[in-house]
């Protein structure tokens, strides 16, 4: 096990570079952090290369053994430079970006515009949670960056999630999905959505919403009802809620006897 007494090291600099977005479609690769992010990774084999442990982290020098990774033991003054939080504890660890999984199955969350990480990560995580797959259109955070990575916590491994340059009512129809729209007025009940067995849910961003022609190519619209005083819903909330309504079954919502 190698290790590091520099952020100058070559490996640790390009760890730090896979914070751009550009770095990281240059490469293919992402930067985790977190044990139980790393823990996750390890359990779905995906591709590590390059794992960066501090001197008394024990419990990743465990999990790594054997595994085929380069370990680099590191001081904590550079972990800190590694990682995108505050109070890093690492580990932190270069990943293969895996390949789009295309959803031949079920229901999708699909986000457009919604660039805040935190609330794509969450998405994902709910996703994952209702057993949905994931559709990452124009406008949306990287789904694998290290911000959106970490709002994940984990639920990246567990769902589908498939990025696309563009997204019609059309196309998606023709994948043999049902579309709904999220609106924040005018719509329907989210009760609509139980039982309904292929869906494509369109989320988009929480302030702008969903674009205008992207609404009338849908054939529902959903509206969360809100008796508080509130204008709406940040949008991972507003996904989250109506992935739950969709996962119910009809068995689910059948009336008692």
């Amino acid at each position: 096990m190698e290790r590091v007494r520099s952020s100058r090291n070559q490996r640790v600099a390009e760890a730090i570079r896979l914070h751009r977005t550009r770095r990281r479609v240059e490469t293919g690769r992402t930067l985790l952090e977190g044990f139980h992010l790393l823990e996750e990774a390890v359990a779905a084999a995906a591709g590590l290369e390059t794992v960066f442990i501090c001197e008394e982290d024990e419990a990743t020098q465990a999990l790594m053994a054997g595994l085929d990774a380069d370990l680099l033991l590191v001081a904590q003054p550079i972990m800190a430079k590694l990682a995108g939080t505050k109070h890093p504890r690492g580990p932190a660890a270069i990943m293969v970006v895996p390949a789009d999984q295309p959803i031949v199955s079920g229901s999708v969350i699909v986000s457009l515009g919604v660039g805040d990480p935190g609330n794509v990560g969450t998405l994902i995580r709910s996703a994952a949670a209702f057993g949905l797959g994931f559709l990452s259109g124009p406008g949306t955070a990287d789904p694998w960056s290290p911000k959106v990575l970490r709002a994940g916590a984990g639920a990246h491994f567990r769902t589908p999630i498939e990025k696309l340059d563009a997204v019609s009512g059309d196309w998606l129809r023709a994948r043999g999905f049902t579309v709904v729209a999220a609106v924040v007025r005018g719509g329907e009940s989210p009760e609509r959505l139980r039982g309904m067995e292929r869906c494509a849910l369109l989320i988009g961003d929480e302030g702008a919403g969903l674009p205008i022609d992207v609404i009338e190519q849908a054939d529902l619209l959903i509206t969360v009802p809100m008796p508080g005083q509130t204008e709406s819903l940040n949008a991972a909330v507003a996904g989250s809620l109506l992935a739950y309504e969709l996962a119910k079954t009809a068995k689910d919502v059948a009336s008692p006897d």
